[in-house]
């Protein structure tokens, strides 16, 4: 008697109106061994779409018309009377040039801006717009500078009150301590200046202080605000008024305690450090981090004034008795619930407060968080909706309950931050990532494809030629449906999404390779790597088939059991005809493993002829259907080998693949024919 043959499903119902079979991807699907697919919101293997070339031709530097990598993208938009989209870029050389360019249609065409010089060679720019100023914080050796659309100007106040000089008044006074002082001029409007710079430190002992300016320029100035520290703080606090623009002396005996509820500065006029790394918005100000003299400190601005900080009004993220002495500030998130996110390589931070000012000393309140590990840097954090699926460490599946950071870490891994705690998603590409170049990990960039549910990591892997340092490589995060997969052919230095007037959503990205040129990508878009082929691979994990009892909803995986793996029905989705190429092994077999068999597949879309109300075909004059465009293709592929055997073995894998520039093919779901062998139920024992 024959060996009855048993069935195994793989279809999901997605909750469309369609009812469309699907395959269900957690389930079956091998991260490690797949390549180059994506997975839509009906939940199928899709093979990628490509990217292709915004720009026609490369840019070269402006000075000397060098190679150029392009390593940073932000959009900018300014609005007002005037509504203007942008894209700036960052292009460098690798040599001694790194320059900034803008476009206005988004990529296709660059306008030269800045060049920064060798010393910025290599550098990642941060951005952060504020109203409809872009700021830019270079790091290393340049001041942060400002885009208002038109021109770039160095970040700060282009006019400042007057400096005051500070005196020792030997007269018996009320002043006790060290004292410094700041000047702000002010309009027939009320409208304040900058304020000065920090007036020099004087000591005093029950004296008085003379202050001393020259006259502001401006006539429109009708007097000035004197501002003042206390004698053992560091804040400025408003003392008097001085009436007229020629008036420029005033003796100082304010007691401490009589200013105390004055008026604080809030335009202090002092610009962010040069050689800032980064700076992100955090209620009403920005904050500015990381010198390469001041590695862990930050600085915030004043409210309004996102140029402007205090020269004292600074948090240091130094704890010795928790080892950060020597870290190092890899970014900053602002607004993430109430607080600002400070990463740091081995650790993070958080600051919470309103920044009042209690007992002479602002109240922002620093914490370190119980993370185990930082972020490589300020470009490898995502923010995560809630409900974001996800497998921990321990291999179960869970959802994120609010709002969290991903971020790629030093250890070579992707985590998850929900303001105290880290946790671990990246199991499923854990070998993939082991591969990552540490001594390039700064060079790591995310993007996260809202419109598709998924977070992308560029990051430096193994590769050959002179670029091997840069980004070749990606891993994706689905949150959608908490799987991973793996774009191995990405040399992506730098990556975006800007919203334009056509499309809520266009992601960008910039190329790697100098040998290729300074080329802007749009991604995701087209069916080939600007040119190449996409080599596609769907594998699944070991499938081990079930019993009878699945019409009972209590199937039971048979495990245990040797089968002859027999045929395999395909139901699969093509917008073009694709060759694909279907192979079957033994379940113990490698992502790598030749094939016991495989078959050829083509999926040609076919069509439906269109039929009127009461039934009948419609044709043209010559006789021929006429169609409409199906895409879903079934195939049924016998499972024998080139020895015309049937594969045996307890369990089975699948892997679909073709390498081509055709157009993107899913897997919409399968259907695989086995038969338990009655004389072999159980595998051999030891």
């Amino acid at each position: 008697m024959a060996y009855p043959i048993q069935t195994q499903v793989f279809t999901v119902f997605m909750g469309t109106q369609e009812g469309i079979h699907s395959v269900p991807l957690p389930s079956i699907y091998s991260s490690s061994g797949s390549r180059n697919l994506w997975i839509d919101k009906l939940g199928r293997a899709k093979k990628i779409l490509g990217y292709a070339k915004q720009n026609a031709s490369a840019v070269t530097t402006n000075t000397g018309g060098s190679a150029t990598r392009l390593t940073a993208l932000r959009g900018y938009r300014q609005t007002g009377s005037t509504f203007t989209r942008q894209l700036l870029g960052y292009f460098d050389d690798g040599t001694d040039e790194a320059e900034l360019w803008y476009s206005t249609n988004q990529g296709q065409s660059w306008t030269f801006i800045a060049d920064f010089g060798s010393e910025e060679v290599g550098s990642r720019p941060d951005f952060a717009q504020v109203n409809n100023t872009l700021f830019i914080a270079l790091g290393k050796a340049e001041a942060p500078r400002a885009w208002n659309g038109s021109s770039l100007s160095t970040a700060g106040p282009t006019t400042k009150s007057p400096t005051p000089t500070a005196a020792v008044n030997t007269a018996s006074g009320q002043l006790n301590g060290s004292y410094t002082w700041k000047l702000v001029s002010v309009d027939g409007s009320e409208t304040r200046v900058a304020g000065s710079t920090t007036s020099n430190v004087i000591q005093l002992q029950d004296e008085q202080a003379d202050m001393s300016w020259s006259a502001d320029s401006d006539t429109d100035i009708t007097g000035y605000e004197l501002y003042r520290t206390t004698g053992t703080g560091t804040t400025f606090y408003f003392v008097t008024f001085v009436d007229g623009r020629t008036t420029t002396s005033f003796t100082d005996n304010a007691a401490d305690l009589d200013i105390l509820t004055n008026r604080t500065l809030e335009e202090h006029g002092d610009a962010p450090s040069t050689g800032t790394y980064f700076c992100e918005p955090h209620k009403q100000r920005l904050w500015w981090g990381r010198t390469d003299t001041n590695p862990r400190r930050v600085q915030w601005s004043d409210p309004g004034q996102p140029d402007q900080v205090g020269a004292n009004n600074y948090l240091d993220f130094t704890d010795e008795s928790h080892g950060s002495v020597g870290d190092v500030i890899t970014g900053l998130y602002g607004d993430f619930e109430g607080m600002l996110v400070v990463f740091q390589e081995q650790s993070i931070w958080t600051i919470s407060g309103s920044g009042q000012i209690v007992n002479d000393i602002m109240d922002w309140r620093r914490t370190r968080s119980n993370a185990v590990t930082g972020a490589v840097s300020h470009r490898a954090i995502a923010s995560v909706p809630a409900g974001a699926v996800y497998t921990d460490a321990s291999g179960d599946t869970a959802r994120t309950g609010r709002v969290m950071l991903a971020y790629f870490t030093p250890l070579g891994d992707i985590r998850l931050f929900d303001g105290q705690n880290d946790i671990i998603i990246s199991t499923p590409v854990k070998t993939t990532l082991a591969t990552f170049l540490y001594d390039n990990r700064e060079k790591i960039h995310a993007t996260h494809d809202i419109e598709n549910g998924h977070i992308v990591w560029f990051w430096p892997g193994p590769a050959s030629g002179g670029d091997a340092e840069e980004c070749s490589q990606s891993v994706v995060w689905n949150y959608r449906w908490g799987v991973w997969y793996v774009w191995p052919t990405m040399p992506m230095a730098c990556s975006t999404t800007i919203e334009t007037a056509g499309d809520a959503q266009l992601i960008l990205t910039g190329e790697a390779q100098l040998g290729k040129g300074g080329f802007c990508y749009k991604f995701f878009s087209g069916d080939s790597f600007d040119g190449e082929n996409i080599p596609a691979r769907w594998i699944t994990k070991v499938l081990y088939g079930t019993d009878e009892s699945w019409t009972t909803r209590t199937a039971q995986s048979t495990m245990a059991y040797i089968k002859r793996w027999r045929w395999l029905d395909l139901i699969a989705e093509s917008d073009t005809d694709v060759t694909l190429t279907v192979e079957w092994m033994a379940g113990n077999s490698s992502d790598e493993a030749v094939g016991k068999g495989a078959a050829s597949r083509s999926l040609t879309p076919v069509g439906l002829q269109l039929i009127t109300s009461d039934g009948n075909g419609l044709e043209t004059a010559a006789n021929s259907n006429i169609t409409v465009s199906d895409d879903s293709v079934q195939n049924i592929i016998n499972l024998e080998g080139t020895n015309g055997k049937y594969v045996q073995d307890v369990g089975f894998r699948v892997r679909i693949s073709d390498d081509a520039a055709d157009g993107s093919w899913s897997l919409e779901g399968m259907t695989l024919g086995y038969q338990v062998l009655p004389g072999a139920t159980r595998r051999l024992q030891d």
